[in-house]
C-alpha cells in the first residue's frame, strides 16, 4: 500500500496542477486522469512486487516413465505463391500458402514423479533418431526441477537476519547456492568448501538419492556444506548470504578437521517443527567421523520429523517490500511521463464536450 501510495501521490500532484493552473481540464478528466494514474499505480506496485518475491525452489523425484511422442511438425515455410488483395486496377499483392518441412516431428519426454515432463534434444531436425541421452535415462533415477514460487523473505531480507558486518567478513569465503540443474535433472547439493573428500561425486550421488527419497514425501531439498576451521559466524553469514535457503531447503552445514569428525553443526530450514534441528544436529555429532554411510543414514533418521513451514505465513512481510533504486527510478519516470502525457491531452483536447 505504501509504494502504491507513492507511485500515485507524483502523477496526482501533476493532475492536480494541471486542473488548477489551467482552464483546459474540467472535473470529469481530473477524475479520469486520477483514475488512470491510479491503475498505473496499482500495475506498477504489483510488477515491484512480483520481480521482489520471485523465486525458484528444487522439487525432488524420481524418473517414472518416458516415451516419444509424433508432434505436429514444427519447421513451416511458405509456399504456392498466389494473388491476393487486388484492388479496382488489378493490382495484386502476392500471398503464400503455409507448409511445413515433415508430416510430423518427434518429441522425446522424461516423466517425473512429481507429474514433471522434462524434454530431451532432439539430435536432428525431425527428431526421429533416438537422443543418446534419451537412452540412458533409467527407471527409478533421482530428478531435480526447479519450480517458481513466491518467497516474501527474499523481498525483505533485513526483517530477519540482523547479523551486520558478516557478509562483508566473510567476503569471497562463502559458496554459492548450488540452484544450477545440469543434464536436464541433475544436480549436485554436496559441498566440500575447503575440504578435501574422496570420492566427492559419490558423497552427491548419495544424497540425490536421499532427496529422491523423501523430496515428495517431505516437500524438502537437502543440501550439505562441509567447512573446515570456521567458526559458527561462518554459518549465521553463510545464512544471510543465502537469506535463509528457499522455502523447502534443509540446510546441513557441518564444520570438520582432518579426519572429517564433525566440531560443530548447525541446521538452517524453514520448519515448524524445531526438534527437527536439534536431532539432525546432535545425531551428526555423536558418532566419530562423518563417512557417505553415516550422512546418508542421520538424514534418513531425522528427515521424518521435518515439518515445511508455509510461505504464506510470511505473507505479512509483503506490507515492508522496498524497491530497489533502479525500480524506483524506473517506475517513477514512466508515472511521470504518463501523468505529463495525460495532461497535455487534456489541456489540449475536450474529452467530454463540456470545457469550462
Amino acid at each position: 500500500m505504501f509504494l502504491f501510495a507513492i507511485l500515485l501521490l507524483v502523477p496526482a500532484c501533476v493532475a492536480l496542477c494541471s486542473f488548477v493552473f489551467t482552464r483546459g481540464v474540467t472535473w470529469k478528466e481530473f477524475a479520469l486522469q486520477i483514475a488512470i494514474q491510479a491503475i498505473v499505480a496499482g500495475a506498477s506496485a504489483g510488477i515491484v512486487s512480483c520481480q521482489s518475491t520471485a523465486d525458484t525452489e528444487i522439487w525432488n523425484g524420481v524418473v517414472v516413465a518416458k516415451n516419444s511422442e509424433h508432434v505436429s511438425c514444427d519447421h513451416s515455410y511458405p509456399c504456392n505463391p498466389y494473388s491476393c488483395n487486388c484492388d479496382s486496377k488489378g493490382n495484386c499483392s502476392t500471398c503464400f500458402d503455409t507448409c511445413y518441412e515433415h508430416a510430423y516431428d518427434v518429441d522425446w519426454h522424461v516423466y517425473t514423479s512429481n507429474q514433471e515432463t522434462v524434454d530431451i534434444q532432439r539430435v536432428d531436425r525431425q527428431g526421429v533418431f533416438e537422443p543418446p541421452r534419451f537412452t540412458a535415462v533409467r527407471m527409478g533415477e533421482p530428478t531435480a526441477v526447479a519450480h517458481d514460487y513466491v518467497n516474501y523473505i527474499k523481498a525483505t531480507p533485513d526483517t530477519l537476519f540482523r547479523h551486520q558486518g558478516l557478509i562483508e567478513r566473510y567476503a569471497g569465503k562463502l559458496p554459492d547456492y548450488p540452484g544450477d540443474i545440469v543434464d536436464y535433472y541433475r544436480l549436485n547439493r554436496f559441498l566440500p568448501w575447503g575440504v578435501a573428500v574422496d570420492e566427492a561425486q559419490a558423497w552427491g550421488d548419495a544424497l540425490s538419492t536421499v532427496n529422491a527419497r523423501w523430496g515428495r514425501a517431505s516437500q524438502a531439498n537437502v543440501i550439505v556444506v562441509l567447512v573446515r576451521g570456521q567458526p559458527q559466524e561462518w554459518f549465521y553469514a553463510l545464512e544471510q548470504a543465502w537469506v535463509g535457503g528457499k522455502k523447502n531447503d534443509i540446510v546441513l552445514v557441518v564444520d570438520v578437521d582432518e579426519s572429517l569428525t564433525p566440531q560443530w553443526a548447525s541446521v538452517m530450514c524453514w520448519t515448524t517443527e524445531e526438534i527437527f534441528r536439534v536431532n539432525l544436529r546432535d545425531t551428526v555429532m555423536a558418532g566419530g567421523p562423518l563417512t557417505k554411510d553415516k550422512l546418508t543414514h542421520d538424514l534418513d533418521a531425522a528427515l521424518p520429523l521435518f515439518k515445511r513451514k508455509p510461505m504464506a505465513d510470511f505473507k505479512y512481510l509483503e506490507a515492508e517490500i522496498t524497491p530497489s533504486r533502479t525500480q524506483w527510478v524506473i517506475t517513477l519516470i514512466l508515472s511521470l511521463i504518463i501523468a505529463v502525457g495525460l495532461s497535455w491531452w487534456f489541456v489540449t483536447t475536450d474529452v467530454f464536450g463540456d470545457e469550462r
